[in-house]
């Protein structure tokens, strides 16, 4: 798969698009329909000019708020890792998270899902906060993945 080369499943459609992560070729995904958009971006370490182009004017999102900085900075993971996870190719913050919604065109935006939650180093109530910042929306509005139970979807609409 080349990143940016239309895979069609179907009625779906998939655009991959690469991301900076401590991986060969990391891709992530933008899935269609052709009238409703989901972009999903985890496993990344900071945001390009080429995932705000990807998820710009998504119906649905799916997006990494693996840490909340303060609990990385003052947690017990040692620094070498700490390092790892805030760098360039690592993970985003809340706070990352949150800048790339204010980045990209959110006009369009039904659901969102803040995943790839860090059991350590963040809490749902912290990235709740960080999106719905970014949004202006209630914290409430924000869904959060899961590792065991997943997450709860809500009707988009064309």
């Amino acid at each position: 798969v080349d990143a940016g080369e239309v895979i069609a499943l179907g009625d779906i459609e998939i655009t991959p698009y690469p991301v900076p992560h401590d991986a060969r070729q990391p891709m992530q995904a933008v899935f269609s329909d052709g009238s409703v958009r989901l972009g999903v971006l985890t496993d990344v370490g900071e945001t390009t000019p080429t995932i705000v182009q990807a998820l710009t004017a998504c119906e649905a999102l799916v997006l990494e708020a693996n840490h909340d900085e303060h609990m990385l900075a003052t947690g017990s993971y040692p620094g070498h890792l700490k390092r790892r996870i805030a760098g360039r190719h690592g993970h985003l913050s809340n706070a990352a998270s949150a800048a790339l919604l204010s980045h990209i065109d959110c006009s369009k935006l039904q659901h969102i899902v803040a995943a790839h939650l860090s059991q350590s180093n963040n809490t749902p109530d912290h990235a709740r906060a960080a999106f719905a910042s970014a949004l202006n929306c209630s914290p409430d509005w924000i869904g959060v993945a899961c590792q065991h139970a997943g997450f709860q979807w809500r009707e988009i609409r064309s």
